[in-house]
């Protein structure tokens, strides 16, 4: 890394509206019928993780869904933070691996939290 010029490796959702087209559910439950301790600058795959996992944690989050997102929302908050250690790491393999868990857990958050 250069004394001037900065090399970053990091993730971010490019659009927000493909993430609420993707788990619109999920989406609802976290940005819409209940609102997060505090805003977001943006509604992406991470913020929609931290959200959820927020509501879940100070027990916001409807009764309905808590055994759904109970079940299924560890994992994807482990892979979020292996995400993180990966990038730390300049490790972009590993991280991409970790992203795609990150999307197939929300997806199948999404299936049960639509049909539960």
């Amino acid at each position: 890394m250069g004394k001037v010029l900065q090399v970053r490796v990091y993730a971010y959702t490019y659009n927000e509206e493909d993430v609420r087209k993707t788990w619109p559910r999920l989406w609802s439950l976290a940005f819409e019928e209940t609102k997060p301790g505090f805003p977001y600058e943006m509604a992406g795959v991470l913020e929609l993780v931290r959200a959820l996992d927020d509501l879940y944690q100070f027990g916001v989050m409807p009764e309905a869904f808590r055994a759904v997102v109970a079940s299924g929302l560890p994992k994807v908050v482990k892979a979020v933070e292996d995400l993180q250690r990966h990038l730390a790491d300049w490790n972009p393999q590993a991280a991409n691996q970790a992203s795609d868990r990150i999307e197939e857990g929300l997806g199948e958050l999404e299936r049960q939290v639509a049909n539960p």
